[in-house]
């Protein structure tokens, strides 16, 4: 099998992939927990011997740098594999048509190859994660661009910082936009401002490029507005799809 790692500030995505692409086993981790590879590799030797997991090969996409190391090497001595870490190095066979492509991020180039896979370009990936990212696959297959605001979390936070009586709720979405409490009102603003963000920035690109985009959705936080988000079709694993790919691309390009 081949292990898939998305590292993002908030959550540690694992997958196990069959030679297929079939993902038979997934896993999170809260990233604020990992503090060294002998940490890590301790919580992937348990995860091995309770599911009988191996794998012949592994690749990371980190959008921290500080952990990218520490899961490479405790993924190389948990399982004794060569781990591939998604940089300028690897090859996508995604066209990057920005100002400066090194500075793309790995989680929009790993989302971008996970949705090429199973939608046609033009597209919106929508991923709903800390950051709330929008990218743009024109109708030529080309990355070109996107958008990059707060997520729902970080949201919340920054405004239960900064209001002296307004407090801490789950992220929860209420059965109503106006609501008649403070706790739903915090949930109907962040969670449905979030959802209605999202579709309408979906639109405006529309009409920016002057083409209809397919609309896709994904991301840790995406589960709790996905029935909100108009005309996005909801992929729960497209970061680690997309890394499979990238590993195979380079698998067979040796």
């Amino acid at each position: 099998m081949i292990l898939c790692l998305d590292c993002g500030n908030t959550a540690i995505d694992l997958g196990f992939y069959d030679e297929t692409g079939l993902l038979k086993s997934r896993y999170l981790f809260l990233s604020k927990e990992t503090r060294s590879s002998d940490d890590f590799a301790m919580r992937l030797k348990l995860l091995a011997s309770q599911d009988n997991l191996s794998c012949n090969g592994a690749i990371i996409s980190s959008v921290v740098p500080s952990l990218t190391k520490v899961l490479a090497d405790a993924i190389a001595k948990v399982f004794n594999v060569k781990v591939k870490i998604l940089n300028k190095d690897l090859k996508t066979k995604l066209p990057i048509k920005i100002d400066n492509p090194k500075e793309l991020g790995t989680d929009f180039i790993s989302t971008a190859v996970g949705a090429l896979e199973k939608y046609k370009a033009p597209l919106v990936i929508a991923d709903l994660g800390t950051t709330t990212k929008l990218s743009v696959i024109d109708k030529n297959g080309c990355f070109i661009g996107g958008v990059i605001t707060a997520g729902m979390k970080v949201s919340l936070k920054g405004l239960v910082d900064n209001t002296a009586q307004l407090y801490d709720v789950l992220l929860e979405k209420p059965n109503k936009i106006i609501c008649k409490n403070t706790k739903e009102c915090i949930q109907s603003g962040v969670i449905y401002g979030q959802a209605y963000m999202v579709s309408e920035f979906a639109r405006r690109m529309e009409n920016e490029l002057g083409y209809s985009l397919n609309r896709v959705l994904t991301g840790g936080f995406s589960k709790i507005i996905k029935d909100e988000i108009v005309c996005f079709a909801y992929e729960e694993n497209l970061a680690l799809d997309g890394l499979f790919k990238i590993y195979k691309i380079n698998e067979s390009e040796k």
